[in-house]
């Protein structure tokens, strides 16, 4: 009897898979200097989750509070330059809402976000880093801020997100 119900249940997958349309073979077209090809990212989300990092904040009363964020990378962002250097976006989803203030000639703003972009740069030889923008999204996945850092190589620390997207950005790992 259970023979018979997984035989039928193939006869199923495959029948149901009768009908679908193969992608066609195509030739890999050669990249642009500088770009990583990742084979095909046609159905492919551009942000891919990579990492789960601990966000703590404080609220009105002064407790702190914390939960799990997450970490992603958009694979379509990838570049290299013929230098050793790679580029790379990517965007942390805060567990806690954070704060970022920014400041022109006359006022000082504070933004509450629970997103935030950073384009890194990794001198892949170095292994070290630079944070090219921060961007402070806002309702809609608007740009709410923007920030460009002092251009200083760091480097990069174990265990954080930095030194898990730098083999994502140097060398496609």
């Amino acid at each position: 009897m259970l023979l018979h119900k997984l035989a039928a249940l193939i006869c199923l997958f495959t029948l149901a898979a009768c009908g679908q349309a193969q992608a066609p073979e195509q030739a890999q077209p050669p990249g642009e200097p500088g770009s990583v090809l990742l084979g095909s990212t046609q159905n492919l989300p551009d942000w891919l989750f990579v990492a789960r990092q601990r966000d703590c904040s404080e609220n009105n009363a002064g407790e702190r509070q914390c939960g799990l964020g997450e970490v992603h990378f958009n694979q379509r962002t990838i570049t290299r330059a013929a230098d050793g250097t790679a580029d790379i976006w990517v965007q942390v989803r805060h567990a806690q809402p954070q704060v970022f203030q920014f400041e022109d000639a006359t006022t000082t703003t504070t933004v509450r976000y629970e997103v935030q972009r950073l384009h890194y740069r990794f001198n892949c030889q170095t292994e070290q880093f630079i944070v090219v923008e921060r961007q402070i999204m806002g309702p809609g996945e608007t740009v709410a801020a923007r920030d460009e850092p002092r251009q200083i190589y760091r480097a990069t620390v174990p265990g954080s997100i930095t030194q898990i997207i730098m083999p994502i950005a140097c060398r496609g790992e």
